[in-house]
C-alpha cells in the first residue's frame, strides 16, 4: 500500500471517529438536558416562598446548566458534518511526543484523555496554523512562549461529513482552498472564513484588545468578516472577564446588520450587541429624535439641488459638526450653562436659613460636577430634606415656644375673667394653626425650592447654543433653521448624546466595555470622541477604508487625526490591510485605475489575490434606446449563469427609478429595488444606488450609468469606486458615452 493510500485510509477513520464521538457527545448533552430540565421542574415545585433559598439556588444552578449544555450541542450540531478545517503536527522543544492537532469551529475534549479531539480556531495554539511555518517555529500562551518544531500543516476539505480531500502546505496564502473560497458565491462567503484566514487578517484578529486597533483596510480585504472573528476570538479568549453582550458592534444599516447576522452564531457567539448609530443614541438617551437621513446630503449634493454656496454651507457645518471644534465650544456653552444653573439662593423657613445659598451652589457647581447636571437636584433634594429634618423640631418648638409665652403673658397680667380667657383661648388656637401651618409648608418646602431649577428637554438646551455666540455664525443660522422645523441632522446626534450625557444622564444599558465599528470613516472624530466619553472605555476596534469616504464631508479624513484627538497616539496602533479578496485580478484592475483618480496621500491600492477571471464587459451607448437594448441583453445573460446575487448599480436613487421605468417590463426577471431602509436583503437581481452598495458585495455587478455621470470629483470617484469593488465574480459596465472618466475606460475595448 502507497505512503498516500495509507494516509488517505487514515484521515478517513480520524474523520469517522471524531464524527462518531460527536454524536456520542450529543446524546449525552441531551440526556444531561432532560436531567437539567426535571431538576427545575422539581426545584419549582418544591419552591418555598417564606424559604426558598434552596430551591432557588438549584433553579440558578440547572438552568446555567441548560444554557451550557445548550450551547454546546448548537456548536457540536455543526461540527457535525465539518469537525475541522485544520491540521498542524508539533513537538515541543524537549518532548518526544508528537502532537497532531485538528483545528476547527469549537473545541472538543475526549474523557479520558488531555489531548482534545478537536481543537478551536481561537486557541492560543492554532495561531501556529495561520502564521506559523514548516520547521522550528513558537506560540504564545497567557504570557509564556513555547518553543518547538511543526512538521506538517495540512487543510481538509470536507463536507456532509465525508472527507473530500486534503493539501499539506507550509503557508495560506494563495492556496487551493482559499481560491476555492473565493470563487463560491456571496451568500457562503461571510460564513466560511475561518479556514481560510490569512496572516495578514489573523494579526488584526488576535491584536491587542488593551488598546484601541484602527485598521485602514482596502475594499475587498475582509473587515466586516475580520471584526466579527475578533469579537469571537476575544470572547474565547477573555470568557471569565468578558461577556459577549458586552461587546458592540456598529454597523451602517439594519440591511448590513441583517446582512452579516448569520456570521457570529456561526462562530459559537450569542448576544453580542449589533446596532446603528442612530439607534445607539435612541437607546443611551431613552427618546427618539426626528432627523433627516444620512443620505438626503449626499444625493442632493450629487443632484447639485442646491446653489454651490449654499451646498458649501452644508458641507462647512456638517464638517464642523464632526469636529473636536464643535465639542470644545459646547464644553463652552455647558460650562456657561452649569453655572447660571447652579446659581442658588439662601434656603430656608421664615427667618431660619437652613443652608446658604453658596453652599447649595457649591455643592452643585463643584462637589457633584462628575455628575449629570439635572441628577444633581436628587442630590440637593435629600440635602434640603435632611436640613428640615433637622430643623424641624426647633421650628415648631419656637412657634410653641412663642405663644406659650403670651398666653403666660396674659395669664399674668390679666385676673381670671371671661375677657382672659377669651384671649388665651384665641392664642392657643393662632398657635396650633400656626403649627399645623408650618408643618404643612415644611412638607412642600424642598418641592418648591426646587421649582426654581429650570430642566429643559435635551433639543431646547441644544438650541440655546445656536441662538449665542458659541458656534460660527453659519453654524448657528443653518442649525436653527433646521431645528426650528422640528428635525435635526445626523451630525447633531453625537451633541445631542454629548449633552444628554452632561445635563440629564443617559438611561439606556450602557455596560459596553468593547466597541466595533464597520465603515468607520463615515464617523466623525467627534463622534468616536462621545462614544469614547459616553461609554467610559479604551477597547476600541475601527475598521474602514477612507477610499469608500462617500461621506467625508463630515467623517474622518485622516485615521491620524482620530489617534491624535481621541486616543493617545502613541497608544494606538494602525494596522493596514492591503490584500483583497473579493475580486478577480481583472476587476480590481478596473477598481484601482477609479481610486487612482483621487490623489489624497493616505490613497491605498489593493493588492488583489490571483484570481484571474474575465475582464470587465463595457458596452458604451450613444442614445438611452441602444442603452436599453445593451442593458437588456446583459441581463439576460447574467441571469442565465448559475449565479445567486446580481447587482446593478446606479449612482443614485433616482436613477434607479429610472433604470427600473426603462428596463423593468423588457427582462423575464423581477428587479428588487434596496433602498438601503430595509431591513433584510435577499439574494437575486437588485438594483440599488452606489451609496447603499457599499459594505455588500455581489456575485455580478452591472454599472449601470445612464443618466448620471461620473466626474473626477472626490465624491463621484469614490462612489465609482465603491460600485466597482462590490463584484465577486464578474462585472460589466452599460454607460452612456461620456458618462465616465477617459481613464476608467479599457485600453482595448471589449
Amino acid at each position: 500500500m502507497s505512503k498516500v493510500k495509507k494516509d488517505w485510509i487514515e484521515q478517513q477513520k480520524r474523520l469517522s471517529f471524531t464524527i462518531e464521538y460527536i454524536h456520542k457527545t450529543l446524546k449525552a448533552t441531551e440526556m444531561y438536558r432532560t436531567v437539567y430540565k426535571d431538576n427545575i421542574k422539581d426545584a419549582m415545585v418544591n419552591l418555598d416562598y417564606l424559604d426558598s433559598s434552596q430551591s432557588y439556588i438549584s433553579v440558578l444552578v440547572n438552568t446555567k446548566f441548560m444554557e451550557m449544555a445548550d450551547r454546546n450541542f448548537d456548536s457540536l450540531m455543526r461540527a457535525s458534518v465539518k469537525p475541522y478545517f485544520a491540521r498542524i503536527d508539533f513537538r515541543q522543544r524537549g518532548s518526544e511526543l508528537l502532537e497532531k492537532i485538528y483545528i476547527g469551529k469549537t473545541s472538543l475534549m475526549k474523557d479520558d484523555d488531555t489531548m482534545p479531539i478537536i481543537v478551536d480556531w481561537r486557541a492560543p495554539i492554532a495561531n501556529l496554523y495561520y502564521e506559523g511555518r514548516i520547521g522550528e517555529t513558537t506560540y504564545e500562551s497567557q504570557g509564556d512562549s513555547y518553543a518547538g518544531e511543526m512538521t506538517l500543516k495540512r487543510q481538509f476539505n470536507i463536507e456532509n461529513a465525508e472527507l473530500v480531500d486534503y493539501m499539506d502546505i507550509d503557508i495560506t496564502t494563495n492556496d487551493a482552498f482559499l481560491q476555492a473560497s473565493l470563487e463560491s458565491g456571496a451568500d457562503q462567503r461571510l460564513k466560511d472564513i475561518a479556514n481560510t484566514i490569512q496572516a495578514e487578517q489573523n494579526r488584526v484578529i488576535r491584536y491587542s484588545l488593551r488598546k484601541p486597533l484602527i485598521v485602514q483596510g482596502v475594499a475587498g480585504s475582509g473587515k466586516t468578516t475580520i471584526a466579527l472573528h475578533r469579537i469571537a476570538y476575544f470572547i474565547y479568549t477573555y470568557q471569565d472577564l468578558i461577556t459577549p453582550d458586552q461587546f458592540m458592534i456598529l454597523a451602517p444599516n439594519k440591511m448590513f446588520l441583517n446582512y452579516i447576522s448569520e456570521i457570529l452564531p456561526e462562530l459559537g457567539v450569542e448576544k453580542v450587541r449589533q446596532t446603528t448609530w442612530v439607534d445607539f443614541v435612541h437607546m443611551a438617551t431613552g427618546k427618539r429624535f426626528k432627523y433627516t437621513d444620512v443620505t438626503h446630503k449626499l444625493v442632493d449634493k450629487l443632484h447639485r439641488k442646491h446653489s454651490e454656496v449654499f451646498q458649501n454651507e452644508i458641507i462647512e457645518v456638517a464638517g464642523y459638526k464632526g469636529s473636536r471644534d464643535f465639542q470644545v465650544a459646547i464644553d463652552l456653552f455647558l460650562a456657561s450653562y452649569k453655572e447660571q444653573f447652579c446659581q442658588s439662593p439662601d434656603f430656608g423657613f421664615s427667618k431660619y436659613k437652613l443652608m446658604e445659598g453658596k453652599d447649595i451652589t457649591r455643592l452643585l457647581l463643584k462637589d457633584l460636577q462628575d455628575t449629570p447636571l439635572y441628577l444633581r437636584l436628587k442630590t440637593l433634594q435629600k440635602a434640603l430634606q435632611n436640613k428640615v429634618k433637622a430643623a424641624k423640631k426647633d421650628i415648631l418648638k419656637s412657634i410653641q415656644e412663642f405663644y406659650d409665652a403670651r398666653i403666660d403673658n396674659w395669664q399674668t397680667v390679666l385676673p381670671p375673667s371671661e375677657d382672659r380667657r377669651t384671649k388665651v383661648v384665641a392664642l392657643m388656637d393662632e398657635r396650633d394653626e400656626k403649627i399645623k401651618a408650618a408643618e404643612r409648608e415644611l412638607k412642600t418646602l424642598v418641592s418648591r425650592y426646587l421649582k426654581q431649577y429650570e430642566q429643559l428637554d435635551v433639543i431646547s438646551i441644544y438650541i440655546k447654543l445656536f441662538q449665542g455666540t458659541w458656534v460660527p455664525e453659519v453654524v448657528g443660522r443653518h442649525s436653527l433653521s433646521v431645528l426650528n422645523q422640528g428635525t435635526v441632522e445626523i451630525e447633531d446626534f453625537a451633541a445631542l448624546l454629548y449633552i444628554s450625557h452632561q445635563v440629564q444622564g443617559l438611561t439606556g444599558d450602557l455596560d459596553i466595555k468593547c466597541v466595533v465599528i464597520d465603515e468607520a470613516q463615515d464617523f466623525s472624530v467627534f463622534q468616536i470622541a462621545v462614544l469614547k466619553r459616553v461609554l467610559k472605555t479604551n477597547m476600541f476596534t475601527l475598521l474602514g477604508d477612507l477610499s469608500q469616504g462617500i461621506h467625508a464631508y463630515r467623517g474622518i479624513k485622516r485615521w491620524e487625526d482620530l489617534m491624535d484627538s481621541v486616543f493617545d497616539s502613541d497608544h494606538t496602533e494602525l494596522l493596514k490591510l492591503e490584500q483583497s479578496y473579493r475580486t478577480t485580478v481583472e476587476i480590481m484592475a478596473l477598481a484601482n485605475r477609479v481610486i487612482a483618480l483621487w490623489e489624497h496621500p493616505d490613497r491605498v491600492l489593493a493588492v488583489p489575490v490571483i484570481r484571474h477571471g474575465q475582464h470587465p464587459h463595457f458596452f458604451i451607448e450613444k442614445s438611452k434606446n441602444d442603452w436599453v437594448e445593451a442593458m437588456v441583453k446583459v441581463v439576460e445573460e447574467v441571469v442565465s449563469k448559475p449565479y445567486k446575487s446580481i447587482a446593478i448599480i446606479a449612482k443614485t436613487d433616482a436613477e434607479c427609478q429610472t433604470i427600473l421605468k426603462w428596463i423593468a417590463d423588457k427582462v423575464p426577471h423581477s428587479i428588487t429595488y434596496l433602498s438601503g431602509t430595509q431591513e433584510a436583503y435577499q439574494a437575486g437581481l437588485v438594483i440599488l444606488p452606489a451609496y447603499v452598495a457599499k459594505g455588500l458585495e455581489f456575485d455580478v455587478v452591472i454599472l449601470a450609468p445612464l443618466t448620471e455621470r461620473y466626474s473626477k470629483d472626490e465624491l463621484d470617484i469614490k462612489l465609482l469606486y465603491v460600485a466597482c469593488t462590490r463584484a465577486m465574480h464578474e462585472m460589466y459596465i452599460v454607460a452612456i458615452e461620456n458618462h465616465l472618466p477617459q481613464e476608467v475606460l479599457p485600453y482595448e475595448p471589449n
